[in-house]
């Protein structure tokens, strides 16, 4: 990769979201299988890491830990709810990042992106 295609990427990516991207910050680029956009941005020292959807228009959604399920964010009444009307429970699979559902792949590059760049969020 020629020394600038790193800062040109970050420019196009910038572009395409709106989305202010540092020299410094971790950015990861996703297509899923439907052709939708997915940027995850960690900017160096905060906290939490940021999520842009191009189905979400773009709007900035936090990442403050790895993907969860449906399971683990819903009340006792919405799992029972759940469980009756998905086919074998499988709606309580669903990946989820805060309130954005997410695909099973998504999930995957959104988990990995956490995890690479979690030195990010404790840069001492």
């Amino acid at each position: 990769m020629a020394p600038d295609s790193g800062i040109e990427l970050r420019r196009l990516l910038m572009q395409m979201s709106g989305f202010p991207i540092g020299d410094r910050d971790y950015v990861s680029y996703f297509v899923n299988d439907t052709g939708e956009r997915m940027i995850f941005v960690q900017k160096w020292g905060q906290e939490s890491a940021t999520l842009l959807h191009s189905d979400l228009d773009w709007e900035p959604k936090p990442v403050l830990r790895p993907t969860t399920t449906m399971a683990d964010a819903a009340t006792p009444e919405q799992k029972q709810t759940l469980l009756k009307v998905s086919i074998d429970g499988g709606l309580l699979s669903t990946p989820l990042c805060g309130d954005v559902i997410l695909g099973r792949g998504e999930a995957k590059w959104l988990d990995a992106c956490y995890e690479a760049s979690e030195p990010l969020r404790d840069p001492s």
